[in-house]
C-alpha cells in the first residue's frame, strides 16, 4: 500500500514539474480595427476598445489626409493579433501647400477657427469704419484661392462698425430727445432726474456721450433731466 502511495506522489510531482503539463493562460486574439483618417484621440479610443495600444512613430505630408490624422497603420486593419499589441501609426502633417479660403464677410472669431484648422495664421489686422457688423472681415490678403505654404499669415481688414456724430439733445424735452436719438439709431439706456436745476417740463440737462463726439452707431445714451 505504501509503495502505491509513493508511486502516486511521484507521478503527481512529475506532472506538475513538466513544463508542458502546466496550466497556461489563454491570450485573447483580436481583430485590428481600421484607424485610417482618424485623429489621434479618436484612434486611441477605437484601439482601446479592442485592448490595443497606439504608437505614433512618424509623420509626413499628405495631399489627401487632413492634418494630425492617421495615414497608415501596422499591423493593418483586419489582421488578428494578441490583445495588448502595439499598433504603429504614421500621422499627416497636412498638405505641403494650403489654399487660402474666402474669409470676407465672416466674423473674426470664425476666421480664427477656420485658419487654425488648415494651419494658417492671422497676420496684420487693419480696422476700418464700415456699416458692416463689428468684427466682420472686409478684405483679406492673400486673396481666396491663393496657394501658400503651411504656417503662412493672412492679412485682414476688420469692420469697426459705423460711426456717427452724437446729436445735441440738451435743452430738449425728454420725449423729443428720446425720439430724436431713437430715430438716429441710438438707445436711451438710463434717465436720471435732478432738482439741482429748476426747469419745468423735464428738460434734458446733461447727456452722455457728449454732443459732437464721434461714436459707434447704436451706442447707449444716458440722460439727466429736470423734474
Amino acid at each position: 500500500m505504501k509503495k502505491i502511495i509513493i508511486l502516486f506522489l511521484l507521478m503527481a510531482f512529475v506532472f506538475i514539474a513538466l513544463p508542458g503539463c502546466r496550466a497556461t493562460k489563454t491570450v485573447k486574439q483580436v481583430k485590428v480595427p481600421s484607424i485610417l483618417n482618424l485623429k489621434i484621440e479618436q484612434a486611441e479610443k477605437v484601439l482601446e476598445k479592442e485592448g490595443l495600444i497606439l504608437q505614433v512613430v512618424s509623420s509626413r505630408y499628405s495631399e489627401t489626409v487632413p492634418l494630425d490624422c492617421i495615414i497608415s497603420q501596422n499591423p493593418r486593419a483586419g489582421d488578428v493579433v494578441k490583445e495588448g499589441t502595439v499598433i504603429k501609426a504614421i500621422i499627416s502633417n497636412g498638405s505641403k501647400n494650403v489654399t487660402v479660403p474666402d474669409l470676407v464677410g465672416k466674423s473674426f472669431s470664425d476666421v480664427v477657427e477656420v485658419l487654425g484648422t488648415i494651419g494658417l495664421h492671422i497676420g496684420d489686422i487693419t480696422e476700418k469704419e464700415d456699416n458692416s457688423k463689428v468684427g466682420t472681415i472686409l478684405t483679406q490678403f492673400p486673396a481666396a484661392g491663393t496657394v501658400v505654404a503651411p504656417g503662412s499669415s493672412v492679412k485682414l481688414t476688420v469692420s469697426l462698425g459705423q460711426f456717427v456724430t452724437m446729436p445735441n439733445v440738451i435743452g430738449m424735452n425728454v420725449e423729443k430727445a428720446k425720439a430724436l436719438l431713437t430715430a438716429q439709431g441710438f438707445r436711451v439706456s438710463h434717465i436720471d432726474q435732478t432738482d439741482i436745476v429748476k426747469v419745468s417740463g423735464q428738460v434734458v440737462l446733461y447727456q452722455y456721450p457728449m454732443p459732437g463726439l464721434k461714436v459707434r452707431k447704436g451706442v447707449e445714451v444716458r440722460l439727466k433731466i429736470s423734474r
